[in-house]
């Protein structure tokens, strides 16, 4: 398995949709600041040049809370993991003596962002996971940081609003990611991910999906928050 193969257990880190880095800045909240909420989304897959692509086909779910109306945590639940490697199908999990589960559970911390053309995005951290996946020796540790659209609402604030739906894009071939940076800030992001034994590399996540806020069921979303 090459270093490459190694980024494509990121796929499991799907959806979406974080420690945060000190670079980024929030210039929108949610109101009350202590939000909670359940996620869902579709498949989310991993690029890398002249490899193949893991996919956790799902359901994917998740539940999280904002802490203070700009931050908060996540914890995400992808079912159905697995990767094609020379022809064969393996399931990958974090449950690493038991790969077959096709599982991957990652908890990540994340921030609220004002990305490219203003649009609303969250940084996202993702705690250090390993997954493993059937057949293939060696573990894979994955860590680093990616951003993601906010997609829904897109209103002008205030905007009253009982989900935020976002993505986390790719374009071009080998893909990249489409957001790296945040406004007033130089800083890149991106998410790594190690074999044992072997060097670090980047990777190209395409996911998205949908927090509905449970307590209350409706937020404000507010602009200029600290």
């Amino acid at each position: 398995m090459s270093k490459k193969m190694t980024l494509l257990a990121l796929a499991a880190v799907s959806a979406v949709m974080f420690v945060l880095p000190a670079a980024a800045s929030a210039n929108w909240g949610v109101t009350p600041t202590t939000a909670k909420f359940t996620g869902s989304g579709p498949a989310g897959k991993l690029f890398a040049s002249g490899e193949p692509t893991i996919e956790c086909k799902g359901p994917n779910t998740g539940s999280g809370e904002y802490e203070n109306g700009t931050t908060g945590t996540i914890h995400l639940h992808f079912t159905e993991c697995q990767a094609e490697f020379l022809g064969i199908t393996v399931p990958c999990s974090t449950t690493v003596a038991e790969p077959t589960k096709k599982t991957i559970t990652v908890h990540v911390t994340f921030h609220n962002v004002v990305i490219t053309g203003s649009k609303r995005g969250r940084l996202i951290t993702v705690l250090i996971t390993t997954v493993k996946c059937q057949n293939i020796a060696n573990t894979i540790t994955v860590a680093g940081n990616v951003i993601e659209e906010v997609t829904s609402p897109t209103a002008a604030c205030p905007v009253a609003t009982k989900i935020i739906g976002g993505k986390i894009g790719v374009t071009g071939s080998p893909a990249t990611q489409v957001h790296k940076t945040v406004d007033g800030s130089a800083t890149e992001y991106d998410l790594t991910a190690t074999t044992a034994g072997g060097s670090a590399v980047t990777a190209a996540l395409e996911a998205s999906g949908t927090n509905t806020f449970t307590s209350p069921t409706e937020v404000t979303i507010d602009c200029d928050t600290p």
